[in-house]
């Protein structure tokens, strides 16, 4: 029997978050979901961590990659309806039919992300994702498209997700971060529209350790992902990709080292920005010259065919 929905779960160092989201997923309300689990650890860290249920599988990823686990979870999996979760996000029984009900409601909403709230509350997440409404739907006042959001959970349709080209696994192995924000830039090129649903609520646990390090990184390692990510996305969105413009170049620097923040903490500081971002400039072109996409219009990538990623 087909699944309605597919759950993909990209893992990396975690174990009791994981055993807790898969809990809380086979216990959902109304809708029975397969669950993919894209295991990134070494060898054997899993075991005996996975609950045994037919309705779990299990892809091996020898290399952690975020974008590729996604990837590799889509394609393997078979519902209609696709939910990409984190490993330390904590849903409520009724969160997936919830979902569910969203796109049985209206059809033309494609892609939708749920309000993703911390332990500072879901009042503060209301209102920053109200900093990225750009329209209201015709339909309920609770949902919203808007320009961008993070992806710590994104419901699509399966149809819709094609339509994106999937997650860029290269920009996270060059970068480590910002997958997901070129994605959603990317879908607004393709005139393929992001919702937010405040209707549909799920927690996110901070206090897990693992998983990406983004967050709990040295500052000036953050940094670095940051400004490598921006350049590599500056040269495959511009015409002809690869190369950058002196609008690029202005855009990169105004992020990387002219901006309020930085201007106003010392010499020092603006030296040091500026040569990471020179740095990560150079680089991301020196990557992308071993890219095969790389001359490929990024409206015309395609992330879901010919990948490289070992599965088993």
């Amino acid at each position: 029997m087909t699944p309605i929905l597919s759950v993909i779960i990209p893992t990396f160092r975690r174990t009791d978050s994981l055993r807790r989201l898969l809990e809380a997923l086979l216990a959902q309300k109304g809708v029975q979901p397969e669950l993919i689990v894209v295991d990134q650890n070494p060898a054997g860290y899993l075991d005996g961590v996975l609950p045994s249920a037919p309705s779990i599988r299990h892809i091996v990823q020898p290399v952690a990659n975020a974008s590729s686990a996604r990837n590799s979870g889509f394609l393997a999996s078979r519902g209609q309806i696709i939910l990409f979760i984190d490993d330390d996000l904590i849903p409520e029984d009724d969160f997936c039919i919830r979902a569910l009900d969203i796109f049985r409601m209206y059809p033309e909403i494609g892609c939708f992300s749920p309000l993703v709230y911390n332990a500072e509350g879901k009042d503060i997440a209301l209102r920053q994702a109200g900093t990225k409404y750009t329209a209201s739907f015709k339909g309920p006042d609770d949902i919203f498209a808007i320009t961008d959001t993070i992806s710590a959970a994104l419901f699509f349709t399966r149809d819709y997700f094609r339509k994106t080209g999937g997650f860029d696994p290269a920009l996270f192995e060059f970068a480590r971060t910002a997958e997901d924000q070129e994605l959603f830039l990317r879908m607004q090129k393709r005139n393929l529209t992001l919702y937010f649903v405040s209707s549909v609520e799920v927690y996110h646990d901070e206090t897990i350790p693992g998983g990406c390090d983004l967050r709990t990184a040295d500052y000036w390692i953050t940094r670095e992902k940051c400004m490598k990510a921006w350049a590599y996305r500056h040269r495959i969105h511009h015409h002809p990709p690869g190369a950058l413009s002196a609008n690029d170049l202005f855009q990169l620097a105004r992020s990387g080292f002219l901006n309020k923040e930085v201007l106003s903490s010392g010499w020092g500081n603006i030296r040091k920005q500026a040569r990471l971002l020179s740095a990560s400039i150079k680089s991301s072109g020196e990557f992308l010259n071993n890219v095969p996409h790389r001359h490929s219009d990024v409206e015309n990538i395609d992330h879901l065919i010919n990948k490289n990623t070992t599965n088993a």
